[in-house]
This record gives structure tokens, sequence and C-alpha cells, in this order.
């Protein structure tokens, strides 16, 4: 009997073990998009390209990643920026971190993070990326940072070997976006994309075929303008401006609806986290730097200096970062749920902020010691505090009688929880879907098919979607969000019990700490917390290990 139960139970295991495997695989492909990458420097198989010009409606992360893949597809490609100044040598300025703020990007002060899926993706669509990362003083560095749950630092992967871990960059986003920027408007490297001050302000169908588009109406410095487009690409960002040309021009609405679709009115969600954080940005000079009181020497190897995660959410969960990003700038952030804290205004204030943090291993004094070091350079400090908005998921996939070559990326579609550190990437995986589908269209057109659309649409929420609902579930653990309509803040509620149970086993668990890393790094599948092996720990744990 004994053995027939040892049997059934490696049976069952063998079973769930190769489970994982086969749908972990099938989920890098369609989530995480791992073997599209190699694919990026690749054009359709005749290498011939699509007539007309490509407009992208929108000149900042999300637009200029979408230019770049257009160029490899389409005659022209026109990006419409309605700040004209980026387009100038300040906006592509070597030094991006002294740039002036973007006036329409909340972020532009605000801590920054790049997840190492984004650089590896980056590196693909710009071969010489680390160069220009060197001339701008932003350090390509093997990605490491430092996180620790409610003060004990999780495990760090491969650490008897760091060179292993995946590289990433450390930039603020103004650095980020001005190189971005250099990089696509370089037209000796990409002489099909062409910069246009302006706005774009509706979308006018083709008298012949309603199903397509034919012009945009750009409005400029010298009056109204129209401009042909092959594609339309709404990329304005948390504006939505795509929107509001569908429903201008009579879009999004039928007779009747299959089931899964829906109107236009219908296709917006959003719930409020009631998120709030301060970034402070200090200048510091080289001789200050060297007498930073890190523990180890190692410290100087990496730019994060300290990233705090408050394990229980009682007074609204928060964070706590210090980090060095590109040029000679040290940042502190705290960022938290709900109105329990106050935001940080002042170096003072910062300091009160992180003592009344909730921990389980104090906080080192060293922390403490370069924050009073900070006083010293407090003059040069800017501050930048925001409430952010709700977040918000159009579901166009859901979407129907849309133009065919009308398609919407990044902001413009799905705004995230910021904290997370996702915003890039997932502007990057709209980029990726937008590669897959063009690569796709077949050789013998010379335009883009009537099902071109519906076709992005459903690979960008394949690429992206699971995004909305990981943040979501997070979220939802904390009792000042106010949810989607219809849902409660209990939903989630086992998948959060079972993540919290995770991220402590990641203090000690070697299989833990990979997955908590790789998750954070942009790197892991959405079943990479589900390993057999996992599960078992953590119930195991849940039933006879200490209590959180």
């Amino acid at each position: 009997m004994l053995f027939k139960i040892i049997f059934a139970i490696a049976a069952l295991y063998s079973i769930a073990l190769l489970s994982w495997r086969f749908f972990r695989g099938y989920l890098l492909d369609k989530n995480l998009g791992l073997p599209d990458l190699d694919y990026l420097h690749k054009r359709r198989p005749n290498k011939k390209k699509l007539r007309g010009t490509a407009v992208i409606c929108g000149g900042s992360i999300t637009g200029l990643l979408t230019a770049r893949v257009c160029h490899d597809h389409f005659e022209r490609v026109l990006v419409v920026e309605a700040e004209a100044w980026v387009a100038s040598e300040e906006g592509r300025k070597i030094a991006g971190y002294d740039t002036k703020p973007r006036s329409r990007v909340v972020q532009s002060k605000s801590l920054h993070a790049c997840q190492s899926f984004l650089f590896s993706g980056l590196e693909k669509l710009f071969p010489n990326i680390e160069l220009e990362c060197r001339r701008s003083s932003i350090a390509v560095l093997p990605s490491n940072p430092r996180f620790n749950v409610s003060g004990r630092l999780l495990r760090l992967p491969f650490s008897g070997s760091k060179s292993r871990l995946p590289k990433t960059m450390y930039v603020g986003r103004p650095g980020f976006e001005t190189l971005l920027r250099r990089l696509v408007l370089d037209r000796n490297a990409y002489p099909n994309i062409e910069y246009m001050a302006g706005t774009v302000t509706d979308i006018r169908p083709d008298p012949l075929d309603h199903s397509r588009l034919n012009t945009v109406v750009i409005r400029t410095d010298t009056g109204a303008q129209e401009f042909q487009a092959s594609l339309v690409a709404d990329c304005s960002g948390p504006a939505c401006a795509g929107m509001k040309w569908l429903r201008q021009n009579d879009y999004g609405y039928a007779a009747t609806y299959p089931r899964g679709k829906l109107p236009l009115n219908e296709l917006k969600i959003a719930f409020d986290q009631k998120l709030r954080y301060s970034t402070m940005t200090f200048r510091i000079s080289p001789t200050f730097h060297d007498q930073l009181p890190f523990p180890t020497a190692d410290y100087w190897d990496t730019r994060p200096i300290y990233t705090f995660l408050e394990g229980k959410p009682d007074k609204g969960r928060a964070m706590f970062v210090l980090t060095r990003p590109d040029g000679d700038r040290l940042v502190a952030f705290a960022g938290h749920h709900g109105d329990a804290r106050s935001q940080p205004m002042n170096l003072e204030q910062l300091k009160e902020w992180v003592r009344e943090l909730v921990t389980v291993q104090p906080i080192p004094a060293w922390v403490f010691e370069l924050l009073d070091m900070l006083e010293e350079v407090q003059d040069s400090a800017s501050v930048s505090l925001v409430n952010v908005a709700p977040t918000s998921y159009i579901r166009y996939h859901q979407a129907t009688n849309l133009p065919s070559n009308w398609i919407a990326l990044g902001d413009s579609v799905m705004t995230l929880n910021p904290i997370f550190g996702e915003g890039c990437t997932k502007a990057f995986r709209s980029a990726l879907a937008l590669h897959n589908v063009l690569r796709d269209v077949p050789i013998n057109l010379t335009s883009l098919p009537v099902d071109f659309s519906s076709k992005f649409f459903a690979e960008q929420h394949d690429k992206t979607d699971w995004y909305w609902a990981n943040t979501r579930l997070m979220d939802y653990g904390v009792k000042t969000t106010i949810p989607l309509p219809g849902e409660r803040l209990s939903s989630g509620a086992y998948l959060r019990w079972y993540i919290s149970h995770l991220q402590i086993l990641a203090i000690t668990d070697d299989q833990a700490g990979q997955v908590m890393y790789e998750s954070a790094m942009g790197l892991a599948s959405p079943i990479d917390a589900f390993h057999p092996n996992l599960v078992a720990k953590i119930l195991w744990r849940a039933c006879f290990g200490p209590r959180p």
C-alpha cells in the first residue's frame, strides 16, 4: 500500500513537472516574446517595404520604438510630436539627464527603471547602444536591484558569478528618452524616419473604403495639414487621443456584436490604487560620491544602493529606493499607497518617513548615515511630487469595426502602477508585437491586409495583458485601492497569499530568489512562480514553517 502511495505521488509530480515545463515554454513565446527578439533585425521575406507612410502620433518612448520598428517595413515613417524642442539639439544632447523636462510626461523627474528584458530588446534594435550609453554617462552593468522585503535581502541568483546576471542600463527618464531619440532620429542609420512638430487632431477614412484610413490631419504652427497614411499608430500616451478620432469618424460600433466584442464606449476600464510618491534628485561630485558609506566594496560595482519593499500594507504598502542613475546624480524615492502617510517634500521629512517604515529587520545604520550626508548637497536637490492617476486599460482586442490600418500602442492602450517599473518594457513589447504582425504580412502585398489591425491587437494582448492582471492583483492587496466596477479587493487574495510566502522564501531559497529576480527583470513567464517544487515548499512552509 505504501509503495502505491509513493508511486502515485511520484507519478503526479512527474506529470505536474512535465506540464509546467511545456506550458512555460509556450508562455515564454506567447507572452514574453523571448524567441521574437532574434527576429527584430529581420524584415519581410522579400525585403520589399510596404508602400506609403506610417504616421506615428506621438514621439515619446512608445512612439520612438514604434518608429524604429516601422522603419524596417515601410517606405517612409513620420513621427508627429507636439513638443517641437525634442527634435532639436537640446532634445538629442549627449548629457540627456540635463535636458529640460517634458511638459506632458509625469514621470520626467521621477524614479525610472529599465528592466533587463527591455535592454536585451534595445540591443537587437540598436547594435551601437552600449557605445551611445557610454557617451551619455549611462552605466550598463549586470542588474542587481538589491531588493529586500521589510529589511531582509532577497537571494540574488548566480551569486557565485555576477557576470551571469543579465545586463541593464541605469538611467533616468530624461536620459533614456534623449538617448532613444538620438538613436531613432539618426538619418544615417534610419533614413526613412522623419520628424514633424505638430499634433494629430483627426483621422480621415478612405472615401472609397471606410474600413481603411486615408489621411491624418495635423495641426502645426502654420495651420492644419493633411498627410496620406498607410498606417496610423496612436502613441499619444495616457491622453488616448485615438479614442476621440475613432468616435469622430463612427468607428468602433456595429448593429450586433459577436461574443466577446464590445462597443467603443465600453472598452475602457480603470481602477485607482491611490499611489503617491516623491523623488528627490541630488547632484553629487566625484569626491562626495567616493565618501558614501557603503558597507562592502561591491556597492561600487552597481548603481542601486538600497531597495526596500514594505511587506505589510497596513498603512498602504510603501517602497523606498536609493540609486545612482546617469550623470552626477543620486536619487532618493519614497512611494506609498493611500493617504495614511504624507509625501516627503524635503530631506528631513524623507528621513522621518523612512524611520516609520514597517520592518522585520531594521534598516541598516549606514542608510541613515548616507541620508545625513545628503544634507551637504540638499541645495542641489530637485523634488518631484506625483499623485498617480488611476490606471486604465482600453481593451482594443475586444473592439469591432476598427480601421484595418489603425493601431494603438503603449500607454495609449494600458497604463500600469509605475512602482513595478514595467512601463517601458510594456511599450517595447507593444512594438515587438507590431514587428511580429508586420513580418507576417504576405510577401505579395504592398499594403496592409484587411485583418491587420485585429491581428495586431490580438498579438499585443498576448504580450501585455498579463501585466494588467498581475499588477491589479497586487494593488488589490492594499485596502485604499478603489477596484474596478463589479470587483472587490478580495479578488486574488489566495494568489497574494502565495506571493507573500514566495517573497519570504526568496530570502533563503535560491529557486525562489531566482523567480523573484527574473520577475523584476521582465524575464519570467506568468507561471514561473508555480514550479511544482516551489508550490511544495510554500505549502510545507505555510503548514509547518514559521509565521511571516
